[in-house]
């Protein structure tokens, strides 16, 4: 016998038909770097339909995690699902979740992630215009977009940068930043706080790139 379950979201409602019989089970936590779990976060569960956007896909189900940071999605058709949750705060950084997971006929499939493993390495590597030799001793700041504002000095966006680092003495800076998100990577003085250059970046998960800039002083 088939059996409709409907599972509802704020967003929209999607009949799924599904046999019990030939369901899998899916539970789903989410994890700091140390493993603590991480609650009332926010989880979607998409029908990926073969695309890594969510806004391509079919929402099926969200839930909150609970004070282990754990959802569980119970009975569901075995396939593959994609996982989204875009509000997991870490060290006051909101990492984005973009997770795969497949359901198998009678399994339960129990997934654990660490939400800072969605990051990337960006190297940043500065140069002064003026010699064009590396420059050691340059603040960066990496930003959100939405949170940038532009200004001379930069007490602000000191305030709202997720990252920062200072480069060494090959004009380079390394920084593990989330990824899957837009960011502003700010230069700036670290005597005067004096806003040198900035621009734009996003890194994928497990990605290393470089980012080169430069400015006049």
């Amino acid at each position: 016998m088939l059996i409709a379950i409907a599972f509802v979201s704020c967003k929209k409602t999607t009949e799924v038909e599904m046999s019990l019989s030939n369901s899998g089970k899916l539970t789903y936590k989410l994890t700091d770097a140390n493993g603590k779990g991480l609650s009332n976060v926010k989880i979607s569960l998409f029908d990926h339909l073969d695309s890594y956007y969510a806004s391509n896909s079919i929402l099926i189900d969200e839930r909150r995690t609970d004070g282990n940071g754990q959802v569980d999605f119970g009975d569901l058709n075995p396939k593959s699902y994609l996982i989204v949750a875009d509000s997991a705060k870490v060290n006051n950084v909101n990492y984005t979740v973009r997770d795969y997971v497949q359901v198998t006929t009678g399994m339960t499939k129990n997934k654990e992630t660490k939400v800072t493993d969605f990051s990337g390495t960006l190297v940043v590597k500065v140069t002064s215009y003026n010699t064009n030799q590396p420059a050691k001793n340059i603040g960066v700041l990496i930003i959100p977009v939405n949170n940038y504002e532009y200004e001379q000095y930069i007490s602000k966006n000191l305030a709202n940068a997720e990252f920062k680092g200072v480069t060494g003495e090959n004009g380079i800076a390394t920084l593990k930043i989330a990824s899957g998100k837009d960011y502003v990577v700010l230069l700036y003085n670290i005597t005067t706080l004096s806003n040198l250059n900035w621009g734009t970046t996003s890194i994928q998960k497990g990605m290393t790139m470089n980012y080169f800039a430069g400015f006049y002083q």
